[in-house]
C-alpha cells in the first residue's frame, strides 16, 4: 500500500500538480480572473484564492502570484517538491497553459468562478468583521460561533437571497514553513436551493473573506439552526468525556443516519488517535454512535460481500455440505456454508479493515487524513469517515 501510494504521489508531483499557500497576498489587478477552480492536466480540481494560495485536494498545495499584469501571467509554486509552473489566461478566459517550453503539457480549464468583473468580485469583509476567540491552552479558540453565522449569512443573502448555510468548520492554520497568517479559521458553506450553486466564507481574527461556486455543490441541503451550542461549550464537553490535546478541527451540520432522526452534530478531532468526540449541538450530549451512518453502510456492504464470497465458494465445492475452507495460516478455517464473515477477529480480517481503510482516506480524504490513519492514529471522526 505505502508503495503504490507513493508512486502515484511521485508521478502527481512530477506533472505539476496544484496546491494551496502565499507567503503576502500581493498581485495585480489585472490577474483576478485567474481567481476560481480549474480542471488540471494530471485530473481533479485546483482552486486558486484571491488571498495568493492554491489547493489541489489532497495531495499538494502551494502559492501563486502575478507576474505579468498586461500579458495575465502568473506563476505557481507547489508546497511538495519544490516545482515550478508558469502560465498564461486565455483570451476568452478560461483556459492556463504553460508559457515554459519544457513544460507544454501544464494546461487547466476553468470549471469554477467566471472572471471578476467589477459587479460580480467576491464581497470582502470591512475590518470589523473578524473571528472572535478565547485562550485554549497555548492556542487561541473561536467562540460566538451563532452570531458570526448571522453576520456570515446576512453577507451571503448578499450573492443569494434564498442562501442558506449547511456546514460550519474550523481548523488550526499554521504552515511552519510559509509566511502566511496562522491561527484559527473557520468557514462557512452556504447552498442556494433555488440552483445550488455554493458560497464558502472564510473568516480568521485578521477578516472575512467570500468565494463563490457558481456551479452545483454537493455540500449538503439542511440548514443549520440560527442557535446551536458554542464550539467552547462543545469542546469542554468532550473533555469531559475522555478527548485530550489542543482540537486540530472540528465540524457541525445536520446528518440524517438511516433509520434515524435527523441529528445537528459536532464532530471534534485533535491530535491524539482515537481521541475524536461527536457532541450533540442541540443540546450538548455525547453522542456515541455513527452520525454519518457510514460505518452501518460499509458492515452491510461487507456482509453483501461475504455473502456473495460464500456462495462462489460453495459453488466452486459442490455445495454447502463439502469441506471448509482455510484463509490464511493464523487465521481460523472457514467455512463455505457459515453465515459467519470470513476471519472474524482474525489478523487476516484485521490487515484487510486496516488496508481498506487506508484506501479510503487516500481516495476521499486528505494526505493529513491518510497519514494519520496509516500511522494508526484513528480517531472516532476517521472511523466515522473511513472505517479505521
Amino acid at each position: 500500500m505505502t508503495s503504490t501510494r507513493t508512486g502515484v504521489v511521485l508521478v502527481v508531483l512530477a506533472a505539476g500538480v496544484a496546491g494551496f499557500f502565499r507567503p503576502h497576498p500581493v498581485y495585480a489587478a489585472s490577474c483576478e480572473p485567474i481567481v476560481g477552480q480549474w480542471r488540471w492536466f494530471t485530473g481533479g480540481v485546483v482552486t486558486i484564492s484571491p488571498n495568493g494560495t492554491m489547493m489541489h485536494e489532497p495531495e499538494n498545495s502551494g502559492t501563486w502570484e502575478c507576474t505579468d499584469a498586461a500579458q495575465g501571467r502568473i506563476m505557481l509554486k507547489w508546497r511538495v517538491g519544490g516545482y515550478v509552473n508558469r502560465l498564461a489566461l486565455s483570451p476568452d478566459g478560461n483556459g492556463l497553459s504553460s508559457t515554459d517550453p519544457s513544460q507544454p503539457y501544464v494546461t487547466a480549464t476553468r470549471i469554477g468562478a467566471e472572471p471578476f468583473t467589477d459587479s460580480a468580485r467576491p464581497a470582502q469583509a470591512g475590518p470589523t468583521v473578524t473571528l472572535s476567540t478565547q485562550p485554549d491552552g497555548a492556542r487561541p479558540l473561536p467562540k460566538d460561533l451563532p452570531e458570526l453565522m448571522r453576520v456570515a449569512t446576512e453577507r451571503a443573502r448578499t450573492w443569494r437571497q434564498d442562501a442558506i448555510p449547511v456546514s460550519l468548520a474550523f481548523k488550526h492554520v499554521d504552515f511552519p514553513n510559509l509566511k502566511l497568517p496562522k491561527g484559527p479559521q473557520v468557514e462557512f458553506s452556504f447552498v442556494s436551493p433555488s440552483d445550488h450553486a455554493g458560497l464558502r466564507i472564510s473568516v480568521t481574527t485578521s477578516g472575512m473573506t467570500t468565494f463563490p461556486f457558481p456551479h452545483p455543490v454537493n455540500w449538503g441541503r439542511v440548514p443549520l439552526p440560527p442557535v446551536f451550542v458554542d464550539l467552547p461549550a462543545a469542546l469542554r464537553r468532550a473533555r469531559e468525556n475522555g478527548m485530550k490535546g489542543p482540537l486540530a478541527r472540528a465540524e457541525l451540520r445536520v446528518h440524517s443516519p438511516n433509520g434515524a432522526p435527523p441529528v445537528l452534530a459536532w464532530m471534534l478531532g485533535d491530535s491524539s488517535a482515537g481521541r475524536g468526540r461527536t457532541i450533540n449541538g442541540a443540546t450538548g450530549e455525547i453522542i456515541d454512535y455513527d452520525v454519518t451512518g457510514y460505518i452501518a453502510a460499509y458492515n452491510a456492504q461487507w456482509e453483501r460481500a461475504a455473502k456473495g464470497l460464500r456462495a462462489l465458494m460453495r459453488s466452486a465445492r459442490g455445495g454447502p455440505s463439502s469441506g471448509g475452507f482455510e484463509i490464511g495460516g493464523d487465521s481460523p478455517s472457514w467455512s463455505p456454508g457459515s453465515d459467519t464473515p470470513y476471519d472474524d477477529g482474525s489478523k487476516a480480517r484485521e490487515a484487510y479493515e486496516r488496508n481498506a481503510a487506508e484506501g479510503r482516506a487516500y481516495w476521499n480524504g486528505s494526505a493529513e487524513d491518510y497519514n494519520r490513519i496509516k500511522n494508526g492514529e484513528c480517531s472516532s471522526s476517521d472511523n466515522a469517515r473511513f472505517g479505521c
